[in-house]
């Protein structure tokens, strides 16, 4: 099976993409625009698709110290 190129009508605005998905357009917009994922600029406004948006959320980096991470003296944290 081949995957076939995404049609226009395949992609959604950045608006509708935020409310289904609680992400800010911005940074929607930021995320097509670094190629992380697939989106269309037309006049000024993005169009994404929404299985891209689906795949980066499932994949993205975790924030946060990575397990095993030991912390330095200035980040002790006070005996309770």
């Amino acid at each position: 099976m081949t995957d076939t190129p995404a049609q226009i009508t395949d992609y959604i605005s950045t608006a509708e993409a935020s409310h289904r998905y609680k992400l800010a357009q911005e940074y929607l917009a930021f995320l097509a625009r670094k190629q992380l994922i697939v989106g269309r600029k037309i006049a000024r406004n993005w169009l994404v698709l929404p299985s891209s948006i689906e795949a980066y959320l499932a994949n993205r980096p975790k924030r946060g110290l990575k397990p095993g991470t030991k912390l330095g003296p200035r980040h002790k944290v006070a005996p309770s």
